[in-house]
């Protein structure tokens, strides 16, 4: 994933400066495994604890899923989240098979007073699907989507993919304002807000969500919408991932595909200002049915430039009329736009769903894209094969609702930009983390809420 997950941009800054502390908790969770001793954990509080060897005996009994601890097969490969700069080392992990496991596993870890993360896609740039000492609860065994085209809904288990989610719906062509990668989970797209191609047609994912069922931090179930406790389901469309962990989402679905007007045009490197400009005004007109991606960094060619990418969800005769003024500004190095399917398109910028790059990113939304930020962009923000800068617009059905209408409060906003990066050695995490805040800052003035 290049630049998508605008709500999640911001990595704890202690998560890698306390690597040499990690190592050595694993060292001592893995010897008291192998020694069958009582397991060293972490407080909620963050001091130290040690769980009885009794009492993980009983959870592994009692739930239909496992329980991993460190040593055991399987332990090192569910530890791993997608942002390969991620290296922590849990006490437990709850792999759950259904909501009861859940409320099991939320159970025991407020009895031991427990540091507690939640796995959905395990997609989080900051890493908050794992955590040192404490226990997760992973939800990547529940992935079930069923889909009722008749009422245009679909019900989807907290640990589904995004691409889960489309597989099923575009059987009927019909789809929910998702993201763009497709092996990014819909739990923490949809507390976040959610954002991707449709939405500036048919909302936020959040938006689109009609129903949940929540299992609280006092392990009781409780069924979400706008009729049943109706202050938390305003709370979790945008609010985040702290009210308890949702084992199931309904959606409302659209009317969209199998086929959409979809591809990318990229221009070279010294175009980049004109790109900007062309964007601003382009974007701000630009139909609702139609989203455009402006992207600064490495480009399809393996090139850095400006690229535009591009999805128009309605009709295709109304979208080559939406596009011709972009394939009309100047000569581009590489283009490819045409018919595509829906879920190829959702397919396009996959990663593997566990990286072997480190990432990191800023983000932030903008009121506006004026000349001074243009300014800032073309000559003071670097963009190269690490690091990229991407702009993208809101609008549309995103500004139909009111801002208080749910948890997710930058409704006014007109575009996001990302600032990420990727690189291979671990080496160099912290010189392009730091290269990261020197460009943010840079564009930090211009975002009145940041990421």
């Amino acid at each position: 994933m290049k630049r998508r997950e605008f709500c999640a941009a911001t990595l704890a800054g202690g998560a890698i400066a306390a690597l040499p502390i990690r190592r050595s908790w694993a060292d001592r969770s893995m010897s008291a495994s192998a020694a069958d001793a009582d397991l060293p954990a972490i407080r909620l509080g963050g001091g130290q604890t040690a769980i009885p060897k009794g009492a993980v005996k009983e959870l592994r009994a009692r739930m239909r899923g496992s329980v991993l601890t460190a040593g055991q097969e399987g332990y090192e490969q569910a530890r791993r989240v997608w942002n390969h700069m991620i290296d922590r080392h849990p006490a437990l992990i709850a792999r759950c098979a259904g909501a009861a496991d859940v409320a099991m596993a939320i159970a025991f870890a407020r009895e031991h007073e427990l540091l507690l993360a939640v796995r959905g896609g395990g997609h989080s740039f900051p890493g908050y699907s794992v955590c040192d000492g404490g226990l997760v609860i992973d939800l990547s065994a529940m992935r079930g989507v069923r889909v009722d085209p008749v009422s245009r809904t679909a019900r989807v288990e907290g640990g589904a993919w995004l691409g889960d989610v489309d597989a099923e719906s575009q059987r009927y062509a019909l789809a929910t304002p998702l993201g763009a990668v497709s092996n990014t989970g819909v739990g923490g797209l949809t507390l976040g807000g959610g954002y991707g191609w449709l939405s500036r047609r048919f909302g936020l994912t959040c938006d689109n969500l009609i129903g949940a069922d929540l299992i609280c931090a006092d392990g009781q179930f409780r069924r979400l919408s706008e009729q049943e406790n109706a202050d938390l389901f305003w709370a979790i469309r945008g609010g985040g991932g702290n009210f308890g962990v949702v084992t199931s989402f309904e959606y409302r679905l659209h009317a969209v595909g199998p086929k959409v007007l979809a591809g990318y045009v990229a221009y070279p490197a010294a175009r980049l200002r004109d790109a900007l400009e062309f964007y601003t005004d382009y974007a701000s007109r630009a139909p609702r049915e139609l989203h455009v991606e402006l992207s600064t960094g490495l480009g399809p060619q393996k090139a850095v430039g400006p690229c535009f990418t591009v999805c128009y969800s309605a009709d295709p005769k109304a979208g080559e009329k939406a596009l011709e003024p972009l394939l009309k500004f100047g000569k581009p190095v590489a283009k490819i736009i045409g018919l595509q399917d829906y879920v190829a398109v959702q397919k396009q910028f996959d990663g593997p769903a566990l990286s072997e790059r480190n990432r990191y990113a800023k983000s932030g939304f903008l009121s506006a894209v004026g000349p001074r930020l243009i300014e800032v962009l073309a000559t003071e923000v670097r963009s190269d094969e690490t690091f990229n800068v991407s702009l993208s617009h809101l609008g549309g059905a995103i500004r139909d609702r009111e801002p208080t209408a749910t948890a997710f409060a930058h409704r006014e906003a007109e575009f996001i930009v990302l600032v990420s990066a990727a690189w291979k050695s671990a080496a160099e995490n912290e010189r392009y983390r730091d290269d990261v805040r020197t460009r943010w800052d840079k564009l930090k003035p211009f975002t009145p809420a940041t990421t």
